[in-house]
Formats: structure tokens, C-alpha cells, sequence
């Protein structure tokens, strides 16, 4: 049993250019804030072109900023469709955001500018799962990933533009489901959600959580039979979001508790138990172990038959075992703490005679 939920990703460390400014662009015209660059796309009805980087680190960020994607012939060739957006994740940066331990005050307030701005491209680059730098994300204007473009074996603009051009197809299909999707209503939107759903990468998948959340409500009687598999959907965005905000421990309950909505089948409430199962990882309390048997059975109990209920099976015969040596184990330590404290006493009844 794992620790780590395979579909929560990890945190990754981040930093950021400068936070002495209180505008969003850079001297070359982009912002350095997600979100202003995500409502700029909207108000202006562009798509976002986001560059993630580390230019000290990886020796290609900072060449290719300075070839291509800093330069006026960049911006007179691409701003008319895009709205420009870059992260640099540069390790020695994030030092601003952690002031000594003899900083004045004026220094610690400075840090505390700065760790939220960390904060905030920690999670950006976390909800992106990114791997590798320099990565170029082409978005739509709501933020939905058209594409990742994780290698960049190009040296002037042209040679860019021919690059992105390979994904015009992409582009324009996600674009046309976007749009199908804002002009529906009821179950038809239900099922235009869907198709974008499941057009989607899954690795990006999150940036539809509110998308997501819309369905129950365009269909209460689960007509389109997709609300159960929204539901469980919306599920890991939640788990997602208390990763990032550093309440792991809330991850369980947060499936338990999708478990039990009516409209999931069988297999869905299945998942769920099973992911509150796995998160409550390979060493658990005495209580947690508890808990952890009590999901297994009841992934036991709707289907024994099915993969999860077999898997339950043979998990739970091995927690049960574990559950075994942790009270065997407590006992041990109570006796000998017992049997300590009656040396004690001995010993001090001794000296007392």
C-alpha cells in the first residue's frame, strides 16, 4: 500500500522573477501572473501561451527567452493571437521567500511578499504536473490545456511558429468543443462537457473542475447516466486541492464521503472506497488500520466479484495480519513499560529501606 494517491501530484519547488513590482508583466510584455494573464485572455478573447522555465538551472530557458520569445519579432507575430504568461522556476530565487533567522523586520516582510507569490506559481505548476524545463503550454482563453510542448529544438521565431503550426488541428478541435459547450444548455451540455472530458489529457483534467461541478446540477435525475462518473471526478480535483493545501489527511474522507452519492454505480462507489483505502497509507495507526478494513469490507461487500472486490480481498486478509503485529507490538511495549515501572519501585522502595 501506497502513500501517495498516483493521480495527486507532487509540489514542486518554485520561485519567481522579481516581487519589488507591483505590475503583472515584465519589461517584454509578459505577465508573471497566471491569473492576470488567464482574465487578460478572457477580456480579449486570446488564447494564453505560457512558458514555464528555469533559466538558471536548465541552460536553454534563458536562450531561448533571449532568441525568440523576448524579442519584438515574437511579439509582433504571435501577440495578436495569444496572451503572453512566464514562470521561471529557477532554485536559487526561492531563497527570497525565506528570510534568516536575524532578518529585520522590513527583510521578513519582504519574504512574506515573496512566499506568496511562490505559493501561488507552486500551485500553477503543480496542477500542470510539470516534468521538465523549458515546457510551452498553449491554453485556451479559460485555461483548458490545448497542448504541452515539452521540447523546444528551435532557435529564431519561425522556426517556432512552424513548430506550433504542427498543432493547429488540436487547437482548433478543442476550441470547437469549448464552443459547443457555451452554447448548449441542459442535458445536451451535460454531454458537450463530456466530449471535452474526454478529449482531454488526463494529466489536465483538473483545470475542468468547474466544468465538472455543473453537471449534477444540469441533470438532478442522472438521465445521461454521466453524473456518477463526475462526481468521482470532482472527487480527485478536491483531493488535488487538499494536497496542495497541505491537508492530506483530509483526502479519505473526501472519497468516503463520494461513496455514498446515490447515483454512482456499483464499480464507481468501488473506486471510492478504494481510493480512501489507498491514502491512508502503509503505515496507518491502530486506529487508521481500523478505518482501513472497514473501506475493504465495504468494497467486499458491494461486489466481491469484480477487480476491486478481489483486490480488497486479498488486501484486506494482509491488514488484518498487520493490524495483528501492531497490538501484538502495542502489548509488548505496554508490559515492558510496565514491567519498567515496577523496577522503579523495587528499586526505590530498596533505597528507601
Amino acid at each position: 500500500m501506497k502513500k501517495i494517491l498516483l493521480l495527486i501530484i507532487s509540489v514542486l519547488s518554485l520561485s519567481f522573477l522579481s516581487c519589488s513590482k507591483t505590475e503583472t508583466k515584465n519589461e517584454f510584455g509578459w505577465f508573471t501572473d497566471y491569473d492576470e494573464c488567464l482574465n487578460s485572455a478572457r477580456e480579449n478573447d486570446k488564447k494564453v501561451m505560457l512558458i514555464i522555465s528555469r533559466d538558471e538551472a536548465d541552460n536553454i530557458s534563458a536562450g531561448l527567452k533571449e532568441k525568440i520569445f523576448h524579442t519584438q519579432e515574437f511579439a509582433d507575430t504571435f501577440s495578436n493571437q495569444f496572451e503572453f504568461c512566464e514562470i521561471d522556476m529557477s532554485p536559487s530565487l526561492v531563497k527570497n521567500a525565506y528570510p534568516k533567522a536575524d532578518a529585520t523586520k522590513k527583510e521578513k516582510a519582504e519574504a512574506k511578499k515573496y512566499k506568496k507569490i511562490v505559493d501561488s506559481r507552486m500551485r500553477v505548476c503543480s496542477i500542470l504536473s510539470i516534468q521538465v524545463t523549458p515546457t510551452v503550454y498553449i491554453l485556451t482563453k479559460e485555461g483548458y490545456v490545448i497542448q504541452d510542448i515539452p521540447y523546444l529544438p528551435v532557435d529564431n521565431v519561425q522556426s517556432f511558429k512552424e513548430l506550433i503550426s504542427m498543432y493547429d488541428d488540436e487547437t482548433q478541435k478543442i476550441e470547437k468543443l469549448v464552443a459547443d459547450i457555451n452554447q448548449a444548455k441542459g442535458k445536451d451540455k451535460v454531454f458537450a462537457i463530456d466530449a471535452l472530458y474526454e478529449n482531454m489529457n488526463r494529466t489536465y483534467r483538473y483545470q475542468m473542475t468547474d466544468l465538472m461541478r455543473q453537471v449534477e446540477k444540469l441533470d438532478k435525475k442522472n438521465e445521461t447516466g454521466l453524473v456518477g462518473e463526475y462526481v468521482l471526478a470532482i472527487g480527485t480535483s478536491d483531493a488535488i486541492d487538499a494536497h496542495l493545501n497541505r491537508k492530506q489527511e483530509s483526502i479519505p474522507g473526501i472519497y468516503e464521503k463520494i461513496a455514498k452519492h446515490p447515483s454512482l454505480t456499483p464499480i464507481q462507489k468501488q473506486q471510492a472506497y478504494y481510493a480512501a483505502a489507498y491514502m491512508i497509507g502503509n503505515t496507518p495507526s491502530e486506529k487508521e488500520t481500523d478505518k482501513l478494513i472497514e473501506l475493504l469490507e465495504k468494497i467486499i461487500e458491494i461486489d466481491a466479484s469484480s477487480d476491486f472486490g478481489k483486490a480488497a480481498e486479498q488486501l484486506v486478509v494482509q491488514v488484518k495480519e498487520f493490524k495483528k503485529r501492531q497490538e501484538e507490538t502495542a502489548k509488548k511495549i505496554e508490559e515492558e513499560s510496565q514491567s519498567s515501572a515496577s523496577e522503579s519501585e523495587s528499586k526505590s522502595a530498596e533505597n528507601d529501606n
